[in-house]
C-alpha cells in the first residue's frame, strides 16, 4: 500500500496548527448531549435550514401591494443563464416603449444582446491577452485570462451594446436553448479562448506571426460558435404593430440601430451609477472606476459615485414617480425566499437556528467578500408611508412561477443591507453627485467585492 504523499512546509512563513483525534472524539460527545442541537439537526436534515430558520411573523406581515405602481406586463425570464443586467436593462427600456406606443405588452430581444455581449467580452479578453503576452504565466493578471467566459456584465456594459449593435424586437431573434441555458456554448467559446491565448504567448516568445491575426482569425470562430448556439443575428426586420386601441402601425424595414436610435431616450447615456459602499476606504461622493474595464473594446469605462443608501432611495423614488423603473444590483440570495418572493433583512433567524453569531456590519461582508452584486433587478414600485419607503415592488427575469407572478417583495430593511447600485438620471441626484459624476476617478481593483457581478 502506497503512503500518502507528504506536504513540504515553510515554517518560517507557516506555523501548523493541527486538529488532535481529541477534538473530534469531544465534539461528538458535546453535540450528542445537546438536546436542542439534536432536534435542530433532525428538522434541518428533514426540511433544509431555510425552512426551519423562516420568521413566519415576517411572511405574514407582507403583501405586495404598493402605494405606487408601475407594472402592468408580465415577466421575463433568464432561464439558466447570467443574463440578469441584460434583462434589467432590456425591461427598463421596455416600460418607456410600451407607454410611449401605448401598447399592453412589448418585449426586447435579449438573446441579440446576449450575441453581441459574448462577442465583445471574447475581442477584450484576447485584446489583454496580446497586450500582456510580455508577462509571466504566474501574472495574476495572466492567471485571470484563463477564467470562464461568464454571462454577467453592467449597465454601462449594456449600453455600450445597444449604442453600438442596436435592439430588435424579441420575435426577430428569439430565445434558443442555449441562450437560456449557457453552459455549453460558454464552454466551448473558454476552450477556444485559452487555445487562442497560449497561441498568442507561444508566438510572442518565438515564432515571428502578427499577433492581432490571431486575434482576427479567432473571433471569427467566435462568431462561429455563437451563431450555432444562439442563431444569426438579423440586419433588418419589418416593424409593425397594433396599439391599446387597436389602431395599426407600419413603421416599414428598420435596422437594429434604426430601431435604437427611433425608440431609445436619448438622455439615458447621461445616467448614472448611484452606489452605496459603506467601507471607510471608499468615501462617499467619489467617482470610481473598476479595473479592466470596458469589456468592449472602445468603449465607456464602467464608473459610479458612493452615496450615502438613502440617496440611492430618494433617487429610486424619484424616477418612479416620474414613470420610469428603475436598474439595480444586490446579493440576491441573502436572506431570501424564492417561492413567496420576499427578501427582509431578518427573514431568516441563522443566528438561532445554529445557536451563535453570523453577525457582521455591511461593510465588512463586502472587505470579506461574504456579500457583493450578484443580480441585477428593476424596481417599478414602493410602498411610501408619510414620505418613506417601507417596501420596494421588483421586476425579476426568473419568468412567473416564482413570487407573485415573478413580481417579488422587497421590505425596506433589506435594501439597507443588500442593494448596492441604482441606475438614475443626473436630475435625481445632489448637486455634489453631480459633480462627481464628471470628476476623475479612482480605481477599483478587479478583485473588489463589487466587481464581482
Amino acid at each position: 500500500m502506497s503512503s500518502l504523499p507528504q506536504v513540504t512546509t515553510h515554517p518560517e512563513a507557516h506555523e501548523p496548527r493541527p486538529l488532535t483525534a481529541d477534538f473530534a472524539s469531544a465534539q461528538i460527545a458535546m453535540f450528542r448531549g445537546d438536546a436542542v442541537g439534536k432536534i435542530v439537526q433532525n428538522a434541518v436534515s428533514a426540511q433544509g435550514a431555510d425552512a426551519i430558520s423562516m420568521d413566519r411573523d415576517i411572511i405574514n406581515a407582507i403583501d405586495e401591494s404598493v402605494s405606487e405602481r408601475l407594472d402592468t406586463w408580465g415577466v421575463t425570464n433568464q432561464k439558466h443563464s447570467g443574463r440578469c443586467w441584460e434583462f434589467a436593462g432590456l425591461n427598463v427600456l421596455r416600460a418607456r416603449m410600451i407607454h410611449d406606443l401605448n401598447l399592453d405588452d412589448f418585449a426586447f430581444s435579449q438573446n441579440y444582446i446576449a450575441f453581441f455581449d459574448k462577442l465583445e467580452k471574447a475581442n477584450h479578453v484576447l485584446t489583454l491577452a496580446i497586450e500582456m503576452a510580455d508577462q509571466p504565466d504566474s501574472a495574476e493578471d495572466v492567471r485571470d485570462l484563463f477564467k470562464e467566459l461568464g454571462d454577467g456584465g453592467f449597465w454601462t456594459q449594456f449600453l455600450d451594446i445597444v449604442h453600438k449593435y442596436g435592439l430588435v424586437p424579441v420575435w426577430a431573434m428569439p430565445d434558443t436553448e442555449s441562450s437560456g441555458n449557457t453552459d455549453q456554448m460558454n464552454r466551448a467559446l473558454t476552450a477556444l479562448l485559452r487555445r487562442s491565448i497560449g497561441r498568442i504567448r507561444r508566438a510572442y516568445r518565438s515564432t515571428p506571426i502578427d499577433l492581432d491575426d490571431i486575434r482576427t482569425s479567432t473571433m471569427k470562430e467566435i462568431w462561429r460558435i455563437l451563431a450555432i448556439h444562439l442563431g444569426t443575428p438579423p440586419t433588418s426586420f419589418v416593424w409593425q404593430y397594433r396599439d391599446k386601441d387597436k389602431n395599426f402601425h407600419s413603421e416599414g424595414e428598420m435596422t437594429p440601430l434604426d430601431f435604437a436610435r427611433k425608440y431609445v431616450p436619448g438622455d439615458i447615456t447621461d445616467y448614472v451609477a448611484l452606489t452605496h459602499d459603506p467601507r471607510e476606504e471608499h468615501p462617499e461622493g467619489r467617482r470610481y472606476v473598476i479595473e479592466h474595464t470596458p469589456y468592449m473594446e472602445g468603449g465607456t469605462p464602467y464608473t459610479h459615485v458612493t452615496a450615502p443608501i438613502e440617496d440611492l432611495k430618494r433617487a429610486a423614488i424619484a424616477s418612479i414617480r416620474e414613470g420610469e423603473p428603475v436598474w439595480f444590483s444586490c446579493d440576491v440570495n441573502q436572506q431570501f425566499d424564492r417561492k413567496s418572493g420576499i427578501w427582509d433583512a431578518h427573514l431568516h433567524d441563522y443566528d438561532a437556528l445554529y445557536g451563535l453569531s453570523f453577525q457582521m456590519s455591511k461593510a465588512d461582508r463586502m472587505r470579506l467578500h461574504h456579500t457583493a452584486p450578484t443580480h441585477a433587478m428593476v424596481f417599478t414600485g414602493v410602498d411610501l408611508v408619510d414620505g418613506k419607503p417601507r417596501r420596494w415592488r421588483v421586476e425579476n427575469s426568473w419568468g412567473d412561477e416564482v413570487g407573485k407572478k415573478g413580481f417579488f417583495t422587497m421590505n425596506d430593511s433589506w435594501f439597507n443591507e443588500y442593494v448596492f447600485q441604482v441606475i438614475v438620471a443626473p436630475r435625481h441626484l445632489t448637486e455634489a453627485q453631480r459633480r462627481a459624476a464628471h470628476e476623475e476617478p479612482t480605481l477599483i481593483p478587479h478583485w473588489d467585492a463589487l466587481t464581482s457581478f
